[in-house]
């Protein structure tokens, strides 16, 4: 396929680029682009008439990549020639730059507290006055924010509000490349597999020990009873990591109450993410297109078979896609973790009075 690129403004569309840049990640609520193009100067042809704020379309071939908005452009050149430079974002942007604006609606009701919310309700709320339309993946049903208690500031952005409700309730908040954000998990699809010496450009794995620890220690002040006050409503949990310096101690106090069970799971959880997060993994392979003629798609499982290159061989998660044209041509850029880097946290039981805490004034741990 020509994957021809086209940026759509005002009813018109521009295409010849020479160098390109087109990301989407699950680690941003936004994707971008960066276009450039050059061509012989004249003395009298005009700069394209594309200006900072115009409403635009990124489109590979007729599939749109990026809908959203032109946030800079450049013009710069010599004597002989001339280079015209645009990049812009997804409309999902100005949950980054803007404050966010709730309105009088069910959710607001609770002003700036949010208890025990729907993660689509807050987001579409937060949404509504940006134009930006929400959808929640197939199959993940209501997702509330388990009775986390979660306080907002005004003037925190949209993407501050909506990203604190989606951590409580265990899901990520993407761009879905159309001008939109959805709510989804990591993902459990597949896309073609990834080998050395068939369609593995390059690769590298970076590995980063500085944020992970031997010992993981949870404590958790729980509230006093006539049977349990003071130290004796300390909850300690631990969780090991074997391939660390077990004098590497790290102690979480978290700012919600947890029970034994709660602290285990999250001490559990450190441990596994963190070391998951240590690993990351760049790959370069030709074109833009799998065997099949899709695009390279964002938040799906690859297999990666490079055990010569970069000593892998199994499942990584697609994090990160950027589709580049530069000297060497069309390729795509994939960031890949290990697919338990997003796990999502474990959450804090809620509980009746009487109940844990007299098990815990009888010697719990």
């Amino acid at each position: 396929m020509a994957d021809d690129v086209t940026l759509q403004v005002n009813g018109k569309r521009y295409g010849g680029w020479k160098s390109i840049r087109i990301t989407r990640s699950i680690e941003s609520i936004a994707g971008s682009f960066t276009l450039d193009v050059s061509d012989r100067w004249d003395g009298a042809s005009d700069p394209w008439p594309i200006a900072e704020g115009d409403v635009c379309r990124v489109l590979i071939d007729e599939v749109v990549v990026i809908d959203g908005y032109v946030d800079k452009r450049s013009i710069s050149g010599d004597a002989s020639a001339r280079t015209l430079g645009y990049s812009g974002r997804d409309r999902a942007g100005d949950l980054v730059d803007c404050s966010a604006i709730i309105e009088e609606g069910t959710v607001s009701k609770r002003k700036w507290t949010f208890h025990n919310v729907d993660v689509a309700q807050v987001a579409a709320e937060v949404c509504r006055p940006l134009g930006i339309p929400v959808s929640t993946q197939a199959g993940l049903g209501a997702l509330l924010t388990k009775n986390a208690k979660i306080v907002m500031a005004p003037g925190d952005t949209g993407f501050e509000v909506i990203s604190k409700i989606a951590a409580a309730a265990g899901v990520l908040v993407v761009s879905d490349g159309a001008g939109g954000i959805v709510i989804t998990r990591a993902g459990t699809a597949r896309s073609a597999s990834i080998v050395e010496g068939q369609n593995l450009k390059s690769g590298s794995v970076d590995f980063d020990n500085s944020d992970r620890y031997g010992r993981y220690l949870i404590t958790s002040q729980i509230p006093g009873t006539d049977e349990a006050s003071g130290e004796a409503t300390r909850i300690l949990a631990e969780a090991t990591d074997p391939a660390i310096n077990p004098r590497r101690v790290l102690i979480i106090r978290p700012d919600k109450s947890y029970n034994a069970d709660d602290a285990k799971r999250r001490a559990d959880w450190e441990a596994r993410v963190r070391a998951a997060r240590a690993e990351k993994v760049s790959v370069v392979v030709q074109g833009w297109r799998q065997p099949n003629g899709q695009l390279w798609p964002v938040n799906v499982l690859t297999r990666v078979r490079a055990p010569r290159l970069l000593g892998i061989d199994g499942d990584l998660l697609i994090s990160q896609v950027e589709f580049t044209i530069g000297e060497g041509g069309r390729a795509t850029q994939l960031s890949l973790v290990r697919p338990d880097a997003f796990t999502p946290e474990p959450t804090a039981t809620v509980h009746e009075s009487g109940g844990a805490w007299k098990e815990l004034a009888k010697g719990g741990l």
